[in-house]
């Protein structure tokens, strides 16, 4: 097997790891509660979600900030793989 190969494998997977980081992020980020509340309205998480408010952004918060260094280390090592 051709050790370029293997290289270019490893960085495309870790390409698809950060963007599905970066989104993940960006979907469990607190701020953007008041857009799920909306969008889940007249359904059961929404209604969970309308009565719980501080615990959704207590339990979203440090998912949140898992991802988002998740993804910055991921696009950090992408950086350095092209230097």
């Amino acid at each position: 097997m051709d050790a370029t190969n293997t290289s270019n494998t490893a960085s495309a997977t870790r390409g698809v790891l950060f963007y599905i980081t970066a989104l993940l992020a960006v979907l469990t980020c607190p701020c953007h509660l008041p857009i799920l509340l909306l969008l889940l309205s007249g359904t059961a998480a929404g209604a969970f979600l309308q009565e719980n408010t501080g615990l959704a952004v207590g339990l979203l918060l440090p998912v949140f900030l898992l991802f988002l260094i998740a993804a910055y280390r991921l696009l950090e090592k992408k950086a350095n793989d092209r230097q």
